[in-house]
């Protein structure tokens, strides 16, 4: 039987997948840690500073660059990890607003999303609490239909794919099954929040 190479088939796999999304880089600095597309909100919702935002509305989304993220040591998260990622966190927010702000096509466009995974109900709490820190809100999924269940079966393998090509030990101790709660930002609060940020030094892996 052939070898087969995993890491290039989720690379591809990944790829292919961004195109079809339309993902796309706004910024070639290494320590960013998203990439976007440009989507439509497929429910009215309104956020706590009193954005709105209503069906078929645009909006951004916001997509994990997976090669950027810090790699996770092998005894798990660490002060230095949690710092580092906070950083980079904090500078991808700062060039994803000065990238907004030159770009008129996205003028309309009135708040930000991203759905990262979840791997138990302590995770989720732990995100939350996070996401508040960058201005973010949760909002939770209703209980998923039997065509979700099994999108989240795929989904799940891919992010366990994607996660043994670029960070190996950020699997450790977590579950195959993932569930994506739904993170928000109106594009008001991001601007107010890193429109006179200062940047912190860049930090190397």
């Amino acid at each position: 039987m052939a070898h087969i190479d995993l890491g290039r088939v989720v690379r591809s796999v990944d790829s292919i997948l961004r195109q079809r999304q339309g993902i796309h880089d706004f910024t070639d600095h290494e320590d960013c840690l998203f990439r976007i597309s440009l989507t439509q909100s497929a429910a009215a919702l309104h956020l706590s500073d009193g954005t709105s935002v209503a069906p078929g509305d645009p909006v951004i989304e916001l997509h994990f660059w997976n090669e950027h993220l810090p790699i996770m040591p092998s005894a798990g998260p660490s002060t230095a990890w949690a710092v580092r990622l906070k950083r980079q966190m904090d500078r991808s927010l700062f060039l994803l607003d000065r990238y907004l702000d030159r770009e008129p096509r996205f003028g309309d466009v009135a708040a930000l999303t991203g759905a990262p995974p979840f791997a138990s109900r302590i995770g989720e709490i732990q995100m939350e609490r996070t996401g508040r820190r960058f201005g973010f809100e949760i909002l939770a999924p209703q209980e998923a239909e039997l065509g979700d269940r099994i999108h989240l079966v795929f989904d799940s393998m891919l992010l366990w794919g994607l996660g043994w090509t670029f960070n190996r030990p950020g699997l450790r101790s977590k579950t195959l099954l993932r569930r994506r709660y739904r993170l928000w930002i109106s594009r008001a609060t991001l601007h107010a929040r890193y429109r006179d940020f200062e940047p912190p030094p860049c930090s190397r892996h």
